[in-house]
């Protein structure tokens, strides 16, 4: 197994990213529009530190250099939560790869989930 260390740590950071854009969300439902904005900033503080640190420590590891991204209709929070729970429905999956060929293609997954993270991301709240 590759560098659990840096597994670990995409899944638990992206794993609380996620929780944080489904707590803004709700509250957004409810009316909270403070409890809104500060879960909103918390994931996006935490997705901030996966695309300048953990995300290019997977992309040298995993020598992954694949552009692909996930389907998505236009860029929104559903949508960036969504991708953040395939990145960590992968990254488990890479976790349990027992096979070098299974390993490879939860690999590319992530890479994919990642792609996708960055893009929304980035059309959402770098714009």
């Amino acid at each position: 197994m590759k560098n659990l260390g840096l597994i670990s740590e995409l899944l638990q950071t992206s794993a609380s990213a996620c929780e944080n854009f489904i707590k803004s969300q709700i509250a957004l439902e409810d009316g909270d529009v403070q409890t809104c904005q500060n879960a909103s900033q918390k994931g996006q503080q935490l997705i901030k530190t996966l695309i300048k640190d953990t995300f290019e420590e997977f992309e040298e590891e995993f020598k992954s250099d694949s552009s692909d991204c996930l389907d998505y209709d236009y860029p929104n929070n559903m949508e960036l939560i969504k991708a953040l729970n395939s990145l960590s429905v992968n990254v488990g999956g890479l976790l349990g790869a027992e096979d070098e060929k299974i390993a490879d293609m939860f690999a590319k997954k992530v890479q994919m989930s990642i792609n996708t993270i960055k893009e929304i991301y980035l059309a959402l709240f770098e714009n």
